[in-house]
């Protein structure tokens, strides 16, 4: 299933907006842009090449095999991929896959499809950058914060290779070391922060997270709300949560919930959503609220730990009905957020701070979940929780 309102949202986290050159006026267009021919069957090969690199990563993560030192395997995982998302930086119409791996130090590498094969275009090595589209000219824009400093460049992808340009902004270090006044919106307007989604689910083990690749692209418009399936899905949902009922539980965030089918009660059990807890975790609120734009709504269900654990948090348990099954999906480290009306997550201090990446929205299907880029509408409505306790 891939229901998805994407529209502006992401437009703006994966593919900038900018659209064809050619469709666009002359004093528009910014630099010459090399157009080459469209290769059809990129989602494909992109496709493919996840594929492949999960079976790359899965077999250095196999303890068994001849070659495994336990020396050299911590710093293995390590180095594995972390991350990925796709924008198109040419505009020629097929996205570049830009996939980030390690930890200490950020491995950036991106990929472009020519001949219908996947090609490794240029990489950067720092672990404090971060992307943001780049509306009015080719390229993609880069934020390099090495603790404190900020400096800010445009990377764009010409004669198939990846060139940096002059910074946008630097901070003046004979001045100041901490750039609090910094924000993006006053060096390039409109550029929106891009959220990576991680390149593999933990379930089934290890599985390729290729549904960024599936939603590319699409612009689709919600769907007028569907009393009978909204009915229908509310029922299989709420015999999930209060019944018994089993439904597959995975992490939509890497981040822990990775249980595949269960019960309810057995997934609030320590060592169901959270390993660390001591003692069952505790449903406070829910909604109902159509994230995906298909006509019937979701449950957002917010569950924390009992009053008595030693840590006090919570996390988003979104409980979605296909096909008959119910699968829910869990959202980590969400306890300042809140949803609209029209299926928008944010974190209200994030934006008090000015802060990037807090305001996106969920694309899901089946085992498959990542979060995605979103406008702000301040004027949109909250939803209405519903107290639990």
């Amino acid at each position: 299933m891939r229901k998805m309102v994407l529209g502006l949202a992401l437009c703006l986290a994966l593919s900038g907006c900018g659209g064809s050159p050619a469709e666009e006026p002359a004093e528009a267009q910014g630099l010459p842009v090399q157009v080459i021919g469209p290769e059809e069957d990129w989602q494909e090969v992109y496709v493919k090449f996840l594929e492949d690199l999960c079976e790359e990563e899965k077999a250095i993560l196999n303890m068994e095999r001849p070659d495994y030192d336990p020396n050299d395997y911590p710093a293995q995982v390590e180095n594995l991929s972390k991350e990925y998302f796709l924008y198109d930086l040419d505009w020629d119409g097929v996205p570049e896959l830009v996939l980030r791996s390690g930890w200490d130090s950020w491995d950036t590498r991106f990929y472009t499809v020519r001949d219908g094969e996947v090609t490794e275009a240029g990489r950067r090595e720092s672990r404090y950058i971060s992307f943001f589209t780049s509306p009015d000219r080719p390229g993609i824009i880069v934020q390099d914060t090495p603790k404190g400093p900020v400096f800010v460049y445009r990377l764009t992808l010409e004669d198939g290779e990846l060139r940096q340009g002059d910074y946008l902004y630097e901070t003046d270090m004979e001045k100041q070391f901490s750039d609090l006044t910094y924000r993006m919106e006053d060096v390039v307007p409109g550029a929106a922060y891009i959220r990576g989604c991680r390149t593999m689910a933990e379930w089934p083990e290890h599985t390729p997270l290729t549904l960024p690749v599936d939603d590319y692209g699409r612009k689709e418009t919600a769907a007028e709300p569907d009393p009978e399936r909204d009915g229908a899905a509310r029922s299989l949902i709420l015999a999930a949560l209060e019944e018994g009922t089993s439904f597959c539980a995975v992490s939509g965030d890497g981040w822990g919930g990775d249980a595949g089918w269960t019960t309810m009660e057995e997934y609030l059990q320590p060592g169901g959503i959270e390993e660390y807890a001591e003692k069952p975790l505790v449903p406070r609120r829910r909604c109902w609220v159509d994230l995906d734009g298909d006509g019937q709504r979701e449950c957002v269900l917010y569950v924390e730990r009992d009053p008595e654990d030693f840590i006090r948090d919570g996390c988003f348990l979104i409980f979605s009905e296909q096909q008959k099954d119910v699968y829910a999906y869990c959202l980590n480290y969400i306890d300042r957020m809140d949803v609209t009306a029209d299926g928008v997550f944010f974190d209200p201090w994030y934006l008090e701070e000015g802060i990037d990446g807090g305001v996106w929205r969920l694309s899901f299907g089946e085992n498959l979940c990542y979060q995605y880029t979103a406008a702000y509408d301040a004027s949109a409505p909250l939803v209405e929780w519903e107290a639990l306790d």
